[in-house]
């Protein structure tokens, strides 16, 4: 393992290489040997990673230590982004008919993939909406707008949609750093963006729990993922994607060897110490496993909540209250469960 990872350097610097000097003669040709080399990335990490945060989780602090003790609270809502491409392929339906029509849909993904290749985009790595994805984000677009059809669930107030819409309260949009995350807060609140003029802020501690390849980022340091059909899907040719986000705090694709348990970490510190969320809301765009995760480290060890047990459902939006206070000269993060509220979607 010494030897590898020694030589790794080497084995990555030449690829790169490779890949600039194409690159000053012909883009396309060297989007489609980058593919190659980004799918190599993808299942190192897939086959190495170690960032599976069970272990972790029960090393936590129960966070009713700090129930019913001063502490500082932030309000938080989490927005689980619409249908992927991958989860087109490999999650869509149940039972018989979900393994029977599989294989038919690997065939469709495998030949989109060689078509957008030589585009820089992706149908399996950092996968983007599929189709019916973008009819979801859509349907989010037109419930934060008050115009759709969706009903709120739950006993969310109107003052909860009102904040979404930016109409009410001081607010604000983050987002994984990952395409199918970004895209549905861009559709999802491009009636607000249009007005305020916002930036929604990508934040790499978001990104998706999994050694899967659709979790794998296609933005670097400070950069965007490809995002080739969003101006598209908006009905809006001019949109500039660099001038929509704000990409100071992504640092591109998770490392090998983290846990996902500190970029959890993180996230929770950021919320209560970030100048960005001082006295605001945080509307969070991210992913199912994630946001579950999140509820079972600090949700109450004791309580049985099925934010800890079932997934967001996707373009679905929930609230709920975070804490940090301090107990036994640690610090302690809580969310508050009588404070977990569906506004839209729910849990499944």
């Amino acid at each position: 393992m010494a030897n590898l990872m020694g030589s790794m350097p080497f084995v990555l610097g030449v690829p790169v290489a490779v890949i600039g000097l194409l690159s000053a003669v012909s883009p396309s040709a060297a989007n489609f040997l980058n593919k190659f080399f980004l799918f190599f990335r993808a299942f190192v990490h897939l086959v190495l990673t170690t960032e599976s945060p069970k272990s972790k989780i029960k090393k936590l602090p129960d966070p009713d230590l700090i129930a019913n003790t001063p502490t500082q609270k932030v309000q938080v809502i989490f927005v689980r982004h619409a249908e992927s491409t991958w989860n087109e392929v490999f999650n869509k339906g149940s039972g018989v008919e979900r393994f029977a029509l599989m294989p038919f849909r690997i065939i469709k993904a495998l030949i989109n993939e060689l078509l957008v290749s030589a585009s820089g985009s992706s149908v399996f790595l950092d996968s983007p909406l599929s189709d019916e994805g973008l009819i979801q984000a859509r349907t989010l677009l037109a419930f934060v707008e008050g115009k759709g059809e969706t009903e709120k669930k739950g006993d969310a107030s109107d003052s909860l949609v009102r904040l979404l819409r930016g109409e009410e309260g001081k607010s604000i949009l983050v987002s994984s750093n990952l395409q199918r995350s970004l895209e549905t807060m861009t559709i999802g609140f491009w009636g607000r963006l249009q007005r305020s003029g916002e930036r929604v802020h990508v934040l790499s501690d978001l990104q998706e729990i999994s050694r899967n390849i659709d979790t794998f980022s296609l933005s670097h340091l400070k950069t965007l993922p490809p995002l080739l059909n969003l101006g598209a899907s908006l009905e809006y040719p001019q949109f500039e994607a660099d001038k929509r986000f704000e990409v100071s705090e992504n640092k591109g694709q998770k490392e090998v060897f983290e846990n996902a348990m500190d970029r959890i970490t993180r996230f929770a510190e950021w919320l209560h110490t970030s100048k960005e969320a001082q006295g605001h809301t945080v509307i969070v765009g991210g992913h199912s496993l994630y946001f579950k995760t999140f509820f079972q480290c600090y949700v109450g060890k004791s309580i049985d909540h099925i934010s800890k047990k079932k997934k967001i459902v996707n373009g679905g939006a929930v609230a709920f209250t975070f804490e940090k206070g301090i107990a036994d000269g640690q610090t302690v993060y809580r969310v508050d469960p009588s404070s977990i509220n569906i506004i839209t979607g729910g849990f499944k």
